[in-house]
């Protein structure tokens, strides 16, 4: 008998309104929020993709004119003429014009590394850019 007592207890319980625990409803005046509104790992990915080759022609264009500036007006560099040996075939203007010239040639490598640098780095930022736009849109 004592088990009818707690059962209808229960069910008194269950139909009791200030039991009802209360949900929040939504309506259409609330907005939900979505789960397309975050940036995805692929996103992520895209753009620091971009960034960094990016930053990798920016860098190599201002190391091409660096290089052209060397290449026009290259640095003759320290040279002291007195430090010539005395049986040297070459003499001290000689020898200043070489060092002239070594850095001439050092500047034309360095662009074409630089350009080098540019000419991969450069499609490889456009093609992810393009990426990046594309998954925008969707």
């Amino acid at each position: 008998m004592a088990g009818k007592g707690v059962k209808s207890k229960q069910v008194a319980k269950r139909k009791s309104p200030t039991s009802k625990v209360s949900s929040p409803v939504l309506t259409q005046s609330q907005p939900v929020a979505k789960r397309e509104d975050r940036i995805g790992w692929y996103s992520l990915y895209i753009y620091a993709v971009c960034l960094v080759t990016l930053l990798t022609c920016l860098f190599s264009l201002v190391s091409v004119v660096r290089g052209i500036v060397d290449a026009l007006w290259p640095d003759p560099g320290y040279f002291d003429p007195y430090s010539v040996p005395k049986d040297s075939a070459l003499s001290a203007d000689q020898i200043k014009e070489n060092l002239t010239e070594n850095n001439q040639r050092q500047a034309v490598k360095s662009m074409v590394n630089s350009l080098t640098t540019l000419i991969i780095a450069g499609p490889i930022y456009f093609m992810h850019w393009r990426l990046a736009k594309r998954s925008r849109a969707l």
